[in-house]
């Protein structure tokens, strides 16, 4: 663009060349462009400074979330097993009409290796945040570094008494575990596993341990509502809205998008272990059917295996899909097919495929309520499903070829 200046008055009156008013208009046309230069130079810098500041503070308090979350998970697994373990207690003459998965439930909360004791913060936003001085100049905000540095020490903290305080020590320890599961055959059919939830629930310390489960919520609970309020303030300090933060993760943890409708058209088989297939056959007529097959091992008798299937309905509503199915259309069986025992094994047997139609939980959950309703995203190359339920567990899927 050619920007045409006029000669400043006071250039007008001067005699001479016209050489001299060249140089007046050339010395004012350069400072002009040197000030507009830096000035935008400035401006860039100063929203890019900006930017970044507002992309590490959102790092940190998405960090700071997860570890929310962590802390949820296992004050709600906490909670339910302990109304489970004050269920079998109450009915501990009855435990023989109880399923199996409530009562591996119970094993789950008192062993030490259970999923109830993996309590794992991630540290590397952490360690960043204390290592590096370029994080406290970009920042540049005292009370939200405070914010950041307590919660980070608080967390530790929190680490530590979990590790330490007796209330959180799991009534069975890990040399008692591993003779559990290694040297005895306790837990090797439904008849055993009865007898040692009843052994277990009979134990002082197993009872003492089910009754501190008050203390422990109430311990997460603090903790929850300190870390909850403290990081409120950081998304107020920084003025940083739900919406802004959602989308933060998305781009920059997912490399994800929302589905369509056709391209949810075809089979997706689950990702899992060889032992069990499920796959979704969804048909443009907006029909679905889902295959379940599962391989159960029954020691040297042989492998069970259970098959079902159930048909309905499917629909992409907004970011979910939507599953309603016809529970007139199940149907489900148990093959004894791979399973060869002789006659005085055939209580073992019948035992085991007891526990087999327990195994069921799908099914159980349609019987409620046949509609499920689950957010879904899909890869950039469509081959992969990701599903997420009202808890917020994922499943993973892929296209069959």
């Amino acid at each position: 663009m050619n920007v045409k200046f006029k000669m400043p008055k006071f250039g007008r009156k001067l005699t001479g060349s016209s050489m001299l008013k060249e140089l007046l208009l050339t010395i004012l046309a350069t400072t002009i462009s040197i000030v507009l230069t830096f000035g935008t130079a400035h401006l860039v810098e100063q929203r890019q400074a900006e930017q970044t500041r507002r992309l590490m503070a959102m790092t940190l308090i998405n960090d700071i979330n997860e570890s929310i979350k962590t802390v949820q998970k296992i004050m709600e697994d906490d909670e339910k097993s302990y109304y489970i373990s004050q269920y079998l207690m109450e009915n501990i003459d009855r435990l023989d009409g109880i399923s199996y998965d409530t009562l591996s439930c119970f094993i789950d909360y008192i062993i030490p290796t259970s999923n109830h004791d993996n309590l794992y913060f991630k540290k590397n936003n952490e360690n960043i945040f204390n290592s590096s001085q370029d994080t406290w100049r970009t920042l540049n905000d005292k009370k939200f570094l405070k914010n950041v540095q307590d919660f980070y020490n608080d967390r530790a903290d929190f680490e530590q008494r979990c590790k330490e305080e007796v209330f959180f020590q799991k009534p069975v320890t890990k040399e008692e575990e591993y003779h559990l599961f290694m040297n005895t055959n306790d837990l090797r059919s439904y008849k055993t596993y009865v007898a040692t939830c009843r052994k277990f629930l009979q134990s002082l310390r197993v009872q003492n341990y089910i009754s501190y489960s008050r203390q422990r919520i109430g311990f997460y609970y603090y903790f929850l509502k300190s870390a909850i309020n403290l990081n409120e303030e950081n998304k107020f300090l920084m003025n940083i809205t739900e919406q802004e933060l959602e989308y933060f993760v998305n781009e920059t943890y997912k490399t994800v998008r929302s589905v369509k409708e056709k391209e949810i058209v075809g089979t997706w088989e689950t990702v899992m272990p060889n032992n069990i297939q499920e796959s979704f056959e969804f048909c443009k007529d907006h029909t679905v059917t889902t295959h379940y097959v599962e391989y159960f091992d029954c020691g040297n008798l042989g492998k069970m295996i259970l098959r079902y299937s159930i048909a309905g309905t499917w629909a992409v509503e907004g970011d979910s899909l939507v599953m309603d199915f016809n529970m007139k259309s199940y149907k489900h069986e148990i093959y004894e097919n791979g399973v060869t025992y002789t006659p005085d094994r055939a209580d073992n047997v019948a035992v085991m495929k007891k526990w087999v139609a327990d195994r069921l939980d799908f099914v159980k959950q349609l019987e409620k309520n046949s509609r499920v309703a689950q957010s879904t995203n899909i890869n950039e190359s469509g081959t992969r499903l990701e599903l997420t339920d009202a808890d917020k567990n994922t499943s993973h899927y892929r296209r069959k070829q």
